[in-house]
């Protein structure tokens, strides 16, 4: 069950960051009953599965054991909670990875940083930072993918409310896309971002969540009934405490707020809707990477004593344009 909302009168005399701070201790006691009753439906997973193993040796149950069972399991493409995009200088790619099983961890990528910058971002899309942050920067920070420069790893969370809340079934909208049409996802992104600054009391309805993704040019019937039916809801939950608790390949230990953005394993700490400042930090963490990438080439040479060739990661990357459109 959801803990109560507060009566409106709570919020009187507080300030817009007093009120996001009580709305984000709501959500993390939503989120704590929430994981209460999966660690009830994981018992009765368990015991779900034995009745139907027994039900298939008398040739049933096989479709009572996978409808439960589907309800665990995470979105495609999503392995390692987040999905990872890479560019050919003209297009964006999304990474295609197996689900995430019942009970199973996600697998952090492979984030080597010998080549190109490696972008993860945590979105929260009912924030107001959120689209502070992606209004100012995100069409350069696609631009660095779509170039060749940067890969980008998308990471929906749900700190802004608990299961049901516009959070979460935002997040739970990439899920569906990227389960299902990976390269769309990133236009579905930027939707999102987009509508943000209207959004209604509540945010938008499931039915208004299709719409969206439909006007966005992804009329997908099998995704549209995932959204209006929170499909991978539990997976959200589990995504957003697993964030909470640890971010792989970072020098920050935990996910605190939306937006964060982590360059090559540095979290970036800037004005969230300044350009310039993120311009400069990135351009710092590239040149940092790539000095680290020749020093360590110098070090190791070649077995016929020679200095290997300078990484790509040496080239610089194109200055953002920070009115450019995203794709």
């Amino acid at each position: 069950m959801s803990p109560a909302q507060p009566d409106k009168s709570v919020y009187e005399g507080l300030s817009k960051k007093d009120r996001q701070a009580l709305n984000r201790e709501l959500a993390r006691i939503q989120r704590e009953e929430e994981r209460k009753r999966k660690k009830r439906n994981r018992i009765l997973f368990r015991t779900v599965v034995v009745v139907a193993i027994v039900a298939v040796v008398g040739g049933v149950g096989f479709g009572i054991y996978n409808g439960v069972r589907s309800s665990f399991t995470g979105p495609a493409n999503m392995l390692s909670d987040g999905i990872l995009f890479t560019g050919s200088g003209e297009t964006v790619t999304a990474t295609t990875t197996a689900a995430i099983q019942p009970g199973a961890e996600p697998v952090a990528s492979d984030l080597a940083t010998d080549t190109v910058l490696r972008l993860t971002e945590y979105v929260d899309y009912a924030s107001d930072d959120v689209a502070t942050f992606e209004t100012t920067n995100g069409a350069s920070l696609q631009s660095f993918v779509t170039a060749g420069y940067a890969s980008l790893e998308l990471h929906p969370v749900a700190l802004e409310g608990g299961a049901g809340s516009y959070s979460a079934r935002a997040a739970n909208t990439i899920a569906c896309v990227a389960n299902g049409v990976p390269d769309a996802t990133l236009v579905i992104h930027n939707a999102l971002i987009a509508a943000q600054p209207d959004l209604p009391e509540g945010g938008l309805s499931n039915d208004e969540l299709v719409t969206l993704v439909a006007d966005a040019g992804l009329d997908d019937e099998q995704i549209a009934s995932c959204i209006r039916g929170n499909e991978f809801s539990d997976w959200v939950t589990d995504a957003t405490a697993r964030a909470e608790a640890s971010i792989p390949n970072s020098d920050v230990t935990e996910l605190t707020a939306a937006p964060l953005l982590v360059v090559s394993g540095t979290a970036y700490t800037g004005p969230l809707d300044d350009a310039e400042a993120l311009n400069a930090f990135i351009t710092e963490t590239f040149t940092a990477v790539s000095e680290a990438g020749a020093a360590e080439g110098t070090e190791e040479g070649t077995t016929d004593g020679t200095t290997p060739t300078t990484p790509p990661a040496t080239t610089a990357p194109p200055t953002p344009n920070p009115t450019a459109p995203a794709e």
